[in-house]
Formats: structure tokens, C-alpha cells, sequence
């Protein structure tokens, strides 16, 4: 067996640990119990956490000074006692099953379907050989990521001078080094593939919850088969564990904003604060995160301006509308406490140091980072054009609710596509 695939192979027993041993159980304790059976939304989960807890460990022992406590035994020693806890809440959560009904089992899979999940499955093959093939080759990970991966193996610590891109991605590098006994890229790689499955995971999660499973499996397979996905998950590019935590905090947040119903409504806290742990491991990964909350900011105030519009239409008093966002309003603040924990701890640490809180690219890399999305500028600007035209149909209709408690015209109109 040649030398690359052994060193890549030496890492699995630590990528075990760190999803099934400790990812896993976090995952099941977030989710509500009758979540425990979409193993897709489990796995998904169990891809971010993992990583996430490991890592948050060792920055805590590794930012003692001197210390040199970035050992494999004391990594192994705190997340030992993480999944404990976990393991333990989780069996005395095994037989205490939601009243509320679990998802029905789904129908079987069609041609399509099988097929772009074989397609996706190949991809997935010929990304994990490409990745352990090569060792770090790229400019980012040259400089950033795979250099401090290493970095941190040797000295056993995190510098003080370290201030550039948070953690996530290096510190995962350093625990598979310290697990194979040295330097190793190849060993130190073999995490990508499983963060760029999560990312697939996390699209299909988006768009089954919302919408159903085809379009999980639509929407996952263009993600996972479009060409920039390919190279940026090459070379481990940090835009792959991005992509992930943010569409699962969308999925989640999304969730929890739109449980209305009464088989859903009692989950909205709990996804609420999945979404937070989402956006708390994606700004442990790149302060680009913090999109999403612009992103919640912006959601929240077009909730705020309609909601109040429909008061004024309807002539009825304020409170009504203080009222009926006061949900929506908890669930904004729930996201947000959420994510402080693991999505605040880089930047406090760095301005305790004296350093910028945030340390951005140089200018010319955010101008070229611009025009590489410049392609998909029209369709982006259709897409949101369509979004205020739905917006402002479904309120004025909502306005003028239909008589004797049928459906509304705009349900009649989406119900085909929400669920054909």
C-alpha cells in the first residue's frame, strides 16, 4: 500500500473518536427525540460537533502559556469526559419518545434520485483519493491552516502571536497529527472529505425539511458536483466548512422561524439553538460567517415592518403585532446566545492579546473575491426580486383571509410545489 494512503488510513480510528464518539451523542442530545430517526439530519449534526468540541477543548489547554498541553493524552482526557456526559444524557433520553408523532418513513427512492446520489457517492470517492494523494499544495493552507496544524503539533501550544483566521480547521490538523505520533499531511487531510460530506449533508437537510426530499437530493447534488466545490475541497479550502455551518444554521434557523404548527411548535427553542451552535462553529471557522447575521438582521426587520404594516391595514392595536413576534423575536435571541459560546472565544481572546479582534485579507483579495461571484449576479438579483414579489402577495392575501376557514389562495397555489 503506498505510503500516502497508509498515513491517510493511520488518522481513522481519531476521526472515529471525534464523530461517533463525541459528535454523536452531542448530536442526539440537541435534537428532539423524534429527530433521532432521520439519520441524514444525525450524521449532519454529528460532522459539526464533533470537530467543534475537539477542537474548543484544545484551544482551552492549548492557550495556557507554556504549558505545552497540546498532548494527544490530555486531548484524549477532556474529549473522554465530553462524551461521556453525552453518552450518559442520551441513554436516559432513549425511552422518553415525543408525543408528537415521528416522520413517516419516506417513499422509496426514484431513478433520478438514485441516480444523483450515485453520482454524488463517486464524487465523493474520487475527492477522498485526490485529497490523500496530495499533501498540502495550496496557497491558504500553506500559510494559514495546514501551517498552523503543524505549528501547534510541534510546540505543543498556541502562540500569543497567532491572530489571523480562527482555529477550527488547524486544530483539527494538529489532533490527527498528534494521533498518528508526528508531521503528517497526509494524516492531517484526511479530515476534509468528512467536512465537505457534511456540507452535502447539511444542503440536503435545507432542503428536505423545507421543502421535501427530492429537492434535498437536487439541491445537494448540485452543490456536491459543482466544479468550484471540486477544487476547494482539494485542497481543504475553508469556504467547504463555511458553506456547511452556514446552510445548517439557515436549515435550522428556518425551522425554527417557521414552526407554527403544533406537531412543530414545541421544537422551535431547540432548533433555534442549533442554528446558534451552527453559526458559533462557523465564526470559530472564518469571520465571513457573520453574514448570517446580517442575514438574521435583515429577516428580523422585514418580519418587524409587515408585521406592523398588516396592524395598520387592519386598524388594530399595536400590541397585536408585539404580540405575534414576540416568538420570532426569542427565536433571534436564542440563535444568538447560542453561538457566543465557541463564536466568540477566538475573537475576545485576540483583543485580550492586544491584537485586531477580526484580521481580514488585504484589499485585493476581498476585490477578487467580488468578481468571482459576479456570474451569478442576475440570477441572484431574479431570485431576490421573485422572494419580495412572494412576500408581498402572501401578506396582501393573508389580509383578506378566505371565508368559512378554507385555505388561503396562496396555499392552494404552493401546495403542488412545496410537496409534489
Amino acid at each position: 500500500m503506498p505510503y500516502w494512503m497508509t498515513s491517510t488510513l493511520a488518522a481513522t480510528p481519531a476521526l472515529l473518536w471525534m464523530f461517533a464518539g463525541v459528535g454523536l451523542p452531542w448530536a442526539l442530545v440537541s435534537l428532539p427525540r423524534r429527530d433521532w430517526a432521520d439519520r441524514v439530519l444525525v450524521a449532519c449534526l454529528t460532522l459539526a460537533f464533533g470537530p467543534a468540541l475537539v477542537t474548543g477543548w484544545m484551544l482551552l489547554v492549548g492557550m495556557i502559556p507554556q504549558a505545552n498541553l497540546l498532548r494527544l493524552d490530555v486531548v484524549l482526557l477532556g474529549t473522554g469526559v465530553l462524551a461521556l456526559a453525552g453518552w450518559g444524557i442520551v441513554w436516559r433520553r432513549r425511552g422518553s419518545l415525543s408525543a408528537h408523532p415521528l416522520p413517516q418513513a419516506a417513499a422509496r427512492l426514484n431513478g433520478l434520485e438514485r441516480l444523483l446520489i450515485g453520482l454524488v457517492g463517486i464524487a465523493l470517492v474520487v475527492r477522498w483519493l485526490g485529497v490523500a494523494y496530495w499533501p498540502s499544495t495550496a496557497y491558504d493552507a500553506l500559510w494559514v491552516y495546514a501551517y498552523e496544524g503543524k505549528l501547534f503539533t510541534l510546540l505543543g501550544h498556541i502562540p500569543t502571536r497567532i491572530d489571523y483566521y480562527p482555529l477550527f480547521l488547524p486544530l483539527q490538523h494538529t489532533f490527527l497529527q498528534l494521533a498518528v505520533g508526528g508531521v503528517d499531511d497526509h494524516a492531517a487531510r484526511a479530515v476534509l472529505p468528512w467536512l465537505h460530506l457534511g456540507s452535502i449533508l447539511a444542503v440536503y437537510v435545507l432542503g428536505n425539511r423545507l421543502f421535501n426530499r427530492r429537492t434535498g437530493i437536487i439541491a445537494a447534488a448540485i452543490w456536491a458536483l459543482y466544479p468550484h466545490m471540486a477544487e476547494w475541497s482539494r485542497y481543504g479550502d475553508l469556504e467547504v466548512p463555511v458553506t456547511f455551518m452556514f446552510t445548517g444554521a439557515a436549515a435550522f434557523f428556518t425551522l425554527a422561524w417557521t414552526a407554527d404548527q403544533p406537531d412543530t411548535q414545541p421544537f422551535r427553542r431547540r432548533y433555534a439553538m442549533i442554528a446558534g451552535l451552527f453559526l458559533g462553529i462557523g465564526m470559530w471557522t472564518k469571520p465571513t460567517m457573520g453574514a448570517f447575521i446580517w442575514g438574521v438582521g435583515l429577516v428580523t426587520a422585514v418580519a418587524i415592518g409587515l408585521q406592523y404594516w398588516q396592524v395598520w391595514v387592519r386598524g388594530e392595536d399595536g400590541r397585536t403585532a408585539a404580540d405575534a413576534l414576540r416568538p420570532r423575536l426569542e427565536i433571534v435571541l436564542i440563535t444568538g446566545l447560542a453561538s457566543i459560546p465557541l463564536g466568540a472565544v477566538w475573537y475576545t481572546r485576540n483583543v485580550l492579546l492586544g491584537h485586531r479582534p477580526i484580521d481580514l485579507p488585504p484589499g485585493f483579495w476581498q476585490d477578487l473575491a467580488a468578481r468571482s461571484g459576479v456570474e451569478l449576479g442576475w440570477l441572484l438579483l431574479a431570485l431576490l426580486v421573485l422572494c419580495g414579489w412572494v412576500i408581498v402577495k402572501r401578506t396582501a392575501i393573508q389580509v383578506q383571509p378566505s371565508a368559512q376557514g378554507q385555505k388561503n389562495a396562496w396555499e392552494l397555489r404552493t401546495d403542488g410545489i412545496l410537496t409534489g
